[in-house]
């Protein structure tokens, strides 16, 4: 999976300046000149430079670890050490069944498919080696016990989340349905990519602890 992202990313930055007109360290200068504090500044601002979605996220990425690619071997400013990421055991690849179910859940997320991608891909790189695989009704998301589900809508992304005796409040509140073994005791509503945020992924880092207790 890394190597395959690695060479997805190289091609990426090879074909930028021909795609884009610029390229990468002139996107880099760019994105800095613009002075955001918030990635999703960032991620919506390249949308408006015609960056599909998973592109702007990228190349947000890339400007986050300070311009340099993420899966590239560079080494961080002062360090002896290549950068070594957590050693995990990769998620066998998907059957054609689930790719198919798959398909047909986000399909009917509608316009909130980039959305899902976005949180699916954070939530890949908080804890990797995580399963996300397709069910009937939601994507249901475990390492290895099931902690956190999704179901996606027109309208918007519903996570479901294993935390237990947590409050509930105005955005935490109780599940629609139960899922899995009924472990899931929170949901929250997604419709804007700014709620991926450190404090959503504190959460889903919760619910994965939980599982794992």
């Amino acid at each position: 999976m890394a190597t395959d992202e690695a060479e997805e990313e190289r091609g990426f930055i090879a074909q930028l300046q021909a795609r884009s007109g610029r390229d990468l360290a002139q996107w880099m200068a760019a994105i800095t000149a613009q002075g955001f504090s918030d990635k999703n500044h960032t991620i919506d601002w390249l949308r408006a430079q015609g960056f599909p979605f998973a592109r702007a996220s990228w190349l947000e990425r890339i400007h986050n670890n300070g311009g340099k690619p993420i899966y590239g071997a560079e080494r961080p400013p002062g360090s002896g050490e290549p950068v070594r990421r957590e050693a995990s055991i990769p998620p066998p690849p998907p059957t054609p069944r689930e790719r198919m179910q798959r398909e047909s859940l986000l399909a009917a997320a509608k316009g909130y498919r980039p959305l899902f991608e976005l949180l699916e891909e954070e939530i890949r790189k908080a804890l990797p080696g995580v399963a996300i695989a397709p069910k009937t009704t939601y994507m249901a998301i475990g390492k290895p016990r099931e902690f956190a589900v999704i179901t996606l809508h027109a309208t918007e992304l519903r996570l479901g989340l294993d935390l237990g005796a947590h409050p509930y409040d105005a955005r935490l509140t109780k599940p629609r349905a139960k899922f899995g073994g009924g472990s899931i005791s929170h949901m929250l509503v997604l419709t804007d990519a700014r709620q991926v945020n450190a404090e959503l992924m504190a959460l889903i880092k919760a619910a994965s602890e939980r599982s794992r207790s």
